[in-house]
């Protein structure tokens, strides 16, 4: 490193220096960590493809409950047939 003969030049140098390497520190910090922006668009596409999941996962079920049903009301049409029948005879 350079030799300086004067302690005035050092100490400025120093501080010189220190802020050079502080001030990026800082201004991220205040930004909120290390690249805020890239880690929120990360964060917000892994949230936006689970909701995505979920309502897939919603709809899957929905069409199996309605398949389900679609079955039954023709089993329970029997049923109510023969009770409508029932009374008619008595």
């Amino acid at each position: 490193m350079l030799h300086f003969k004067s302690k005035k030049m050092i100490v400025p140098l120093w501080f010189c220096l220190l802020s050079a390497l502080l001030v990026p520190t800082l201004a991220q910090a205040e930004l909120g960590g290390s690249g805020g922006l890239a880690a929120s668009q990360a964060a917000e596409q892994r949230a936006a493809t689970e909701r995505k999941l979920e309502n897939r996962k919603k709809e899957a079920e929905a069409k199996k409950a309605a398949e389900a049903q679609k079955g039954k009301p023709a089993e329970t049409e029997q049923p109510a047939a023969v009770q409508q029948e029932k009374p008619a005879v008595q």
